[in-house]
């Protein structure tokens, strides 16, 4: 039996003839596998991002609505208002985060030539170890059996090597404090070393961009000769996980959705399929491994590689539904039970799907033609912005991760201030969002954190007045 299992065939025997290469011949005789079995750290769990909004409001709120509804007040839409406001200066309190973003660097390997969509504005970056562990220390004071959700990203964060997945780096020191961990990263820089040194460090994930499963597609997105530096990155965490004998970290791919590639999602999707360990329980981290997050072209920039109205459409109305339906075929070869069997949806759904858009399709993709993503979906309220904070690279601090990507209304400096006490001063900020000029373009789970919300709460106010009428 060979050490590789539950993979194809196919793949089984390309990660064979991998790890008898001579790099990672050498990085075995290193020791460094055995190494790693004695010093790697688990993963946290990490806290829901839907409940941790809502517990935080109930107690804050919900014994105000239940004074007021013992008073007569029963109109439903007023007592909603009341219990979802946050409080001045949260009350004194420090918030609880669900997510936790860092971006530690806008520098990046691929330097000059950078992938073809990115608009990434370049900040010059703090570099102190010192201050992004303080902050870590920070936001993580508060967890118990969960943590917030740490999103490092660039840039490309591996180019800070052992700062970052060393005994003494970041991705450990916000492990051990009670965070869950993810790494945003293009994936060339994943040696065999590198694999095994973010499993001993308890990194959790990893978000790697792969937008084509056609190396000459890929490599013009890439906008270099990449392709197989990226595949080959994929392959050495999978045979690091394998030799150490962990299910983590669990990697996510970003798929762009660009008019070059759209029409291959499906076959996107089937390679990915056929790269993967075959998993059969919900139970186990790797039924999400390597499953895709499509994200739409933003950006004035790039209106060139945007989709046409008629190009979305035809990718809400026939390719998602192709690529749904090789992922009902995969379980069904593979042999997944009805009770195991899970749909293309949550974090791998398409975004028109994932959340609820006034119109439905027709004004959706005529909204998306114009690389307006989020704006039929925004709630009347931003609900989720006290339970997240993100960070640039010269410590300015925003309030999500939307406000860090458009460079809008910071909120302070984690250089000057703490990360609660910004958060705290910028709640009436809080309470004048939605702006449509940047929060237009929300990512797609701040949609859906904010819809749910909205939805739990509203029924939250109902049981309140029926069980006190």
């Amino acid at each position: 039996m060979g050490i590789f299992q539950d993979y194809s065939p196919e793949h089984e025997a390309e990660l064979e003839e991998l790890v008898a290469s001579d790099r990672w011949q050498r990085t075995i005789d290193s020791g460094l596998v055995e190494e790693v079995k004695q010093g790697r750290i688990e993963p946290n769990p990490t806290r829901d991002y839907v409940t941790t909004v809502i517990s935080q409001l109930l107690e804050f709120n919900e014994d105000k609505v239940k004074g007021l509804v013992a008073q007569g007040n029963i109109d439903e839409e007023y007592l909603f208002d009341v219990i979802s406001t946050w409080p001045d200066n949260f009350d004194g309190k420090d918030p609880k985060l669900s997510f936790f973003g860092i971006n530690l660097s806008t520098n990046c390997n691929f330097d000059p030539n950078r992938c073809i969509y990115c608009n990434q504005a370049l900040i010059d970056s703090l570099g102190d170890m010192d201050i992004w562990k303080s902050i870590l220390k920070e936001v993580t004071s508060n967890s118990g059996e969960e943590g917030p959700y740490v999103y490092f990203t660039g840039g490309e964060p591996l180019l800070l090597a052992d700062k970052l997945y060393g005994d003494d780096g970041l991705i450990r020191y916000a492990t051990e404090h009670g965070a869950g961990v993810n790494v945003n990263t293009n994936a060339t820089m994943l040696t065999p070393e590198v694999a095994l040194k973010l499993i001993k460090s308890g990194l959790g994930k990893l978000h790697i961009s792969l937008d084509s499963p056609i190396r000459e597609t890929q490599n013009i997105i890439y906008n270099a000769d990449r392709y197989d530096k990226i595949i080959r990155g994929i392959y050495n965490l999978q045979i690091a996980r394998d030799l150490v004998g962990v299910e983590y970290p669990v990697v996510h791919t970003n798929c762009v959705l660009t008019n070059l590639n759209y029409k291959q999602f499906p076959d996107l999707l089937e390679f990915i399929l056929d790269k993967r360990k075959r998993v059969k329980s919900k139970a186990n981290p790797l039924i999400q491994d390597l499953m895709t997050h499509v994200i739409p072209m933003g950006g004035e920039d790039n209106k060139n590689l945007r989709l046409s109205e008629d190009e979305f459409r035809g990718f809400y109305s026939g390719i998602w539904q192709d690529a749904k339906q090789k992922w009902t075929e995969y379980q069904d070869n593979i042999g997944i039970s009805e009770e195991s069997r899970i749909t293309l949806f949550g974090f791998f759904s398409s975004p028109f799907e994932r959340v609820e858009h006034k119109g439905g399709i027709d004004a959706y993709v005529e909204m998306s033609a114009q690389g307006i993503y989020s704006k039929l979906a925004l709630s009347p309220k931003c609900y989720v912005a006290p339970t997240q904070a993100s960070i640039a690279p010269d410590g300015t601090q925003y309030l999500c991760g939307s406000h860090a990507i458009h460079l809008k209304s910071p909120t302070g400096n984690v250089t000057k201030s703490g990360i609660f006490d910004s958060i705290r001063a910028n709640i009436p900020v809080v309470s004048e969002l939605p702006k449509e000029d940047y929060c237009s373009n929300y990512a797609l789970a701040t949609l859906y954190i904010n819809q749910s919300v909205e939805s739990k709460l509203k029924k939250r106010v109902t049981e309140l007045v029926k069980e006190n009428v």
